[in-house]
């Protein structure tokens, strides 16, 4: 370390500090090694990708504090401490220094994948987070409404203090997650979170909100993978309501007897992960712990990611943060349609159900001395497509229960398939009457047009006539989808109820619901909300 370079490094934190500087670009600076002082450059170097990103957005700040104390202009070269070192960057000063061109400054340093660590330092190894033309690929299938796809680092070596609390190859990934009108714009912000985690004061907050087993989890533990992956260099914190409760109850104990901040761990993260907050609204010995902390991280661009059964308007939280959510991106997950229920089942089936029968079978194919190993396979058998089909019309809509279901009727229809039979409909239905309490009902369209009818106060001559009026017209578009999606019946089945409609006057009123839901949320939470009532009175 050059000496001179670290007191020019020292006092520039302290003129920091005294003009009341952004906590972050503090703590950063007092982080960063002061590499060398020359008369045109200082040269930095800091612990993380994320450091670096925020630091080169504040490099005309500093640049101005290092002429106050040099009496000259000093440019601010930044490094990174980890085998990823960002590209020396001059300022214009320097440049003419030298008689060339000053470079441009990229607001993303370029990495070279192939180049060598550094045999100077002996330092962790750690990936860069995704490449420029991955990125682009990455948030293109977000906007066209594909499953994102992962890019494979050319090497990886965990940081343990930046090591996944899952797995990275747990499944609760971007790519697992079966989504559609219900939960898009959950999936769609929480991938652009986990893309814009290391830029300040992008996308600062997430909150997530729906019932239970509807992915809500999922998409959280997501977030935590894709940033343990990509961007090891940023700290996470994740915790559901009951560990976040248990932390602090301790560290409040510890602090007793030793004194010290409590959770620690939870502030300085980059990016704070909290599962069903709901639970800790009710606990009044942390709440007000917890608002502190949530409300820390918002004043300073940190980054939040919050999982509820309800909206913040509805946890009794301080109204400024409440507004602070209400401001960002707020996304509401609503229970599964048929499609979707049908979707998750089929992925469900053909990537765990079936490789996990494989190796099950594989186990008891090894085994030849007649234990009980060799009797091990119990699931797997076959599933056809009318069957998943059959599976989603009548099952509940708890994600984790469908997943569950899939298997007991992978193990049925394997158990039958050893006695030459096939699995039926009725003993599907035997088993769904085992998870599910409204396995078996069956939705009536006339239930379907007369909530409707209540909900948008038309009449049902109105709703189901030839009046254009634009109330009318929107209900039965509404009650039209609704049918498609709830009751068992074709589009030319649901036309006929419909004042003899036919089949491509459903199909539009379905596809023009569709259409809207994909930038309407008040449209889908007034869709679930109908399907609630549908489901109670039928």
């Amino acid at each position: 370390m050059d000496t001179e370079a670290k007191i020019i490094l020292d006092d520039t934190i302290s003129f920091c500090e005294r003009d009341g500087r952004d906590a972050r670009l503090i703590q950063i600076l007092k982080q960063s090694e002061a590499l060398e002082l020359t008369d045109t450059d200082l040269s930095v170097e800091v612990p993380t990708r994320f450091a670096y990103s925020y630091l080169v957005k504040q490099r005309d700040v500093v640049e101005r504090y290092l002429e106050d104390i040099a009496f000259t202009p000093l440019a601010l070269n930044i490094t990174v401490s980890q085998a990823i070192t960002a590209p020396q960057e001059h300022t214009a000063a320097a440049g003419a220094t030298t008689g060339s061109a000053p470079e441009e400054r990229p607001r993303i340093p370029t990495v070279d994948w192939d180049a060598p660590a550094p045999e100077s330092r002996d330092r962790v190894k750690v990936k860069n987070i995704i490449s420029p033309d991955a990125l682009r690929e990455l948030t293109a299938s977000v906007q066209q409404h594909e499953p994102a796809t992962t890019v494979e680092p050319k090497a990886r070596q965990e940081s343990a203090a930046a090591g996944p609390s899952v797995p990275i190859n747990s499944k609760f990934t971007f790519e697992n997650f079966v989504y559609g009108d219900e939960n898009k714009h959950a999936y769609q912000s929480s991938v652009r979170f986990a893309l814009m985690a290391d830029e300040p004061g992008i996308y600062t907050s997430l909150f997530i909100y729906g019932k239970s087993g509807l992915g809500k989890t999922h998409l959280l533990l997501a977030i935590e993978n894709y940033l343990s992956e990509h961007n090891p260099g940023i700290r996470v914190k994740y915790a559901n309501s009951q560990t976040y409760v248990e932390d602090y109850i301790n560290e409040l104990r510890v602090q007793k007897t030793n004194g010290g901040r409590i959770l620690r761990e939870y502030h300085d993260a980059d990016v704070l992960i909290i599962d069903d907050i709901q639970n800790i609204i009710g606990k009044t010995q942390s709440i007000e712990n917890f608002f502190s902390l949530v409300d820390e991280f918002i004043r300073n661009n940190k980054k939040i990611a919050i999982a509820s059964d309800r909206a913040p308007k509805n946890l009794g939280m301080d109204e400024r943060l409440t507004s602070r959510f209400n401001a960002g991106m707020l996304c509401l997950v609503s229970e599964p349609g048929f499609e979707m229920k049908y979707e998750i089942l089929k992925r469900y089936y053909e990537h765990t159900v079936l490789p996990d029968a494989e190796l099950q079978g594989s186990a008891s194919a090894l085994d030849t001395s007649g234990s009980i190993l060799s009797a091990l396979r119990t699931g797997g058998g076959t599933l056809t497509d009318e069957q998943l089909r059959h599976m989603a019309e009548v099952s509940g809509t708890n994600i984790r229960e469908l997943e569950s279901f899939c298997e007991r009727c992978a193990g049925a229809s394997y158990e039958r398939e050893q006695k030459g039979q096939t699995l039926e409909a009725d003993e599907i239905d035997r088993i769904a009457d085992e998870y599910f309490d409204r396995a078996h009902k069956r939705i009536q369209i006339g239930t379907v047009q007369a909530v409707v009818e209540e909900f948008y106060h038309v009449s049902h001559e109105d709703l189901c006539g030839q009046k254009r009026m634009k109330n009318i017209t929107q209900a039965r578009h509404v009650a039209i989808y609704l049918a498609y999606d709830m009751c068992e019946m074709t589009n030319v089945a649901i036309g006929a109820e419909f004042d003899g409609r036919d089949h491509s006057t459903v199909h539009y009123s379905i596809k023009k619901i569709e259409k809207q839901l994909a930038h309407d949320h008040s449209l889908a939470r007034e869709l679930q909300a109908l399907r609630n009532k549908i489901i109670l009175k039928s």
